[in-house]
């Protein structure tokens, strides 16, 4: 792929083996796009793989063949590319096995894949403890330079969750590691695609539910995204759902903390985006500042434990990128490492940069309410622990929750966040204030913390009920 003016157009389809054969193929067929993001993984998904690999069989996701197999009629010769982190544990295997199965049906396909960043062995080495699965979230520059290379589908491990994204518009356009704004862009785009048809508003952790939809082909996102990183989201006319500032913005607070939020290849300054109504289904992000990548990326352990112990553990430690070093092997064979960022900077404070002011906070006789009634709320894992962002859409609404939502009250609002570390973020841009909730070392963060905040009863002044999305 080589650097163009013309926007990447990239669609993310989030796939399970439980999806019918056809899915993939159904979204191609009413979406013309360059480059299709299939994302096969999850915690749950790992797990299963992991013990699927231990009884001798494969460490891939094979759902992935049926997926591809329907489409490889769409695929190279100017159509369109697809990265996958089906790979999982054993990419090279699933890579071979797309291969052939092409070779079956009379193609050549120039399959190219990024080591698993498996490193299980190494779980209690690397202070995860004993685990079934641990694997390092690599970066965005493998899968750039596979597809630089021409490959026509890049198969990967777990990688970051806005990998798939950044490296297909770090390919199109000609970014290098040096372009933050841009890649900073990109990954804030990784960040509300990669959830599927979420940033559409068709499944139940989204706010904005417009239309009932069948999950498994309707309202999958699509992103156009500039040279400069700057992005538009929408959708396919066929899809169901509706893409709005609301469900944009719902997707971007699903796993952040402060106002920096880290990917392995750069750092994004949530403070910077600006989101805007650009017409109808489409929301325009802009205004991205990144600034040099972290000097560690994540690790992530999991353990299923016994059927008592209820939902599988998760462990996240930081590993210096110096240590998490991967390959590519490219279409012709040709293994090639993957340079780690030249420069890297602390991520620094979870705070804001600059003072904030808040506006007027809205008067009137104060009412009992819900508080889902004038915001919503995210849920969404970090690192060992959790945030809970509540969010609204109004200015005057989120000086009122600013007031409102302190840590203490927080604690008050939901008691089992006594005994954790608990810190709370403001994020003006997105009028959201963002609860980070951590368990002591040692011990598993509870299943569904904050679930019901959103049906929490406070005294909310008259006048701010009268706003809503």
């Amino acid at each position: 792929m080589t650097s163009t003016q013309s926007p990447l157009r990239i669609g993310n389809v989030s796939a399970s083996r439980a999806d019918r054969a056809t899915a993939t193929a159904e979204f191609l067929a009413a979406a013309a796009l360059d480059v299709l993001a299939l994302d096969m993984l999850s915690d749950e998904a790992m797990l299963e793989l992991a013990e699927q690999r231990a009884a001798g069989g494969p460490g891939y996701e094979g759902a992935a063949l049926v997926q591809i197999g329907e489409c490889l009629d769409t695929l190279g010769a100017g159509g369109v590319r697809i990265v996958t982190n089906a790979g999982a544990l054993d990419p090279e295997g699933l890579a071979a096995e797309l291969r052939e199965s092409a070779r079956a049906a009379g193609m050549d396909l120039a399959v190219a894949c990024v080591d698993s960043g498996d490193v299980t062995d190494r779980a209690v080495e690397l202070g995860l403890g004993e685990a079934d699965v641990a694997t390092v979230r690599h970066g965005a520059f493998g899968i750039s330079r596979a597809l630089a290379a021409g490959a026509v589908v890049v198969v990967t491990g777990r990688v970051s969750r806005e990998a798939l994204v950044v490296g297909a518009a770090a390919a199109h356009h000609g970014w290098t590691p040096s372009a933050l704004d841009a890649l900073a862009g990109s990954v804030a785009v990784g960040h509300v695609i990669s959830g599927g048809p979420g940033a559409t508003g068709v499944v139940d952790s989204t706010t904005d539910v417009t239309r009932t939809t069948d999950p498994v082909t309707g309202g999958y996102p699509i992103a156009e995204i500039s040279d400069d990183g700057c992005a538009v989201i929408t959708r396919h006319p066929s899809a169901f759902g509706s893409v709005t500032v609301g469900t944009v913005t719902d997707q971007l607070l699903d796993g952040v903390a402060g106002v920096r939020y880290a990917a392995p290849d750069v750092v994004l300054r949530l403070d910077s985006l600006r989101l805007a109504q650009e017409g109808t289904d489409r929301v325009r992000i802009s205004g991205a500042r990144g600034e040099a990548a972290p000097p560690v990326v994540a690790v992530v352990a999991m353990t299923r434990g016994t059927p008592d112990e209820g939902s599988p553990a998760r462990v996240a430690r930081p590993l210096a990128q110096e240590d998490a070093g991967h390959s590519v092997v490219l279409p012709d064979g040709t293994r090639v490492a993957v340079p780690v960022p030249a420069e890297t900077a602390p991520i620094g404070s979870g705070q804001l940069p600059s003072p904030w002011a808040p506006g007027s906070v809205p008067g009137g006789e104060p009412v009992t309410a819900v508080l889902g009634s004038v915001a919503s709320v995210r849920r969404g894992v970090i690192g060992r622990g959790v945030n809970i962002a509540v969010w609204t859409w109004d200015d005057s609404a989120f000086a009122w929750l600013v007031g409102e939502l302190t840590v203490e009250r927080f604690r008050e609002l939901i008691p089992a966040l006594d005994g954790m570390d608990v810190r709370r973020y403001l994020l003006p841009n997105l009028r959201a204030v963002n609860l980070v909730a951590r368990p002591p070392r040692g011990e598993v963060l509870r299943p569904g913390l904050g679930a019901d905040l959103a049906a929490a009863h406070l005294e909310i002044p008259g006048e701010l009920l009268e706003v809503g999305p």
